[in-house]
């Protein structure tokens, strides 16, 4: 098993090499984007450089009208989003909330810090079960930066475990705090690591990130 290991990370190196000299990294996947919500005239969102909108509502709100949208590469996604890797297996992140709701013996956060969830929904399209051990995920800060903390909140939660039958579909969670000097915009990134992934080149490609302000 560990000899196969080092095989597959040597040539999983040798492919990152000649990708890098190549210049042409491969796509893992598309952007499938939520329908943007039309705007009433009378709620015209400011997108000057002085706006007071948060970077991820300004994307959301502002995009369209600057042809910024049409820029967005794939890996880049709001909440709401999927990304549909080019396997079957898709990502959606629902939602990224503040945590009101606090069990008996869950962790708290201090005074001087947002306690937030990210919710996401995987859906397995091929024909086989999928094992989510094979998904990683991790959330920063996305306005000046900022680093999170994984909190332990068992209240509401869903960890991601086990496998994913064919066709079905489910629905996860996963707990952080940020400093609120940080603001409330975060950027959640989804990496995989099949063998699979890693044996044909797909790690290669950027992974996708879904930028968002918690609510």
């Amino acid at each position: 098993m560990h000899t196969r290991r080092t095989a597959l990370a040597v040539a999983a190196l040798l492919a990152a090499a000649l990708t890098a000299c190549s210049g042409n990294e491969p796509a893992q996947g598309k952007a499938e984007r939520a329908a943007a919500s039309s705007t009433p005239a009378s709620e015209t969102p400011d997108c000057g450089p002085d706006s007071q909108l948060s970077q991820a509502d300004w994307i959301d709100q502002c995009g369209l009208a600057t042809g910024m949208e049409t820029e967005q590469p794939d890996t880049e996604l709001a909440a709401g989003d999927t990304f549909a890797y080019k396997d079957g297996i898709k990502v959606k992140v629902d939602s990224i909330r503040t945590i009101t709701r606090f069990g008996e013996f869950d962790d708290r956060p201090d005074a001087d810090k947002t306690a937030f969830r990210m919710t996401w929904t995987v859906t397995n399209g091929t024909a086989k079960p999928y094992d989510l051990d094979n998904l990683g995920y991790d959330a920063q800060g996305a306005t000046t930066g900022g680093q999170t903390q994984s909190l332990y909140v068992e209240a509401d939660s869903k960890q991601m475990t086990g496998r994913l039958a064919p066709g079905r579909s489910g629905t996860f969670t996963s707990e952080y705090t940020i400093a609120k000097a940080d603001g409330k915009d975060v950027v959640f990134t989804m990496s995989r690591m099949d063998e699979a992934w890693l044996e044909d080149g797909s790690f290669l490609g950027e992974d996708p990130n879904w930028t968002g302000t918690i609510k």
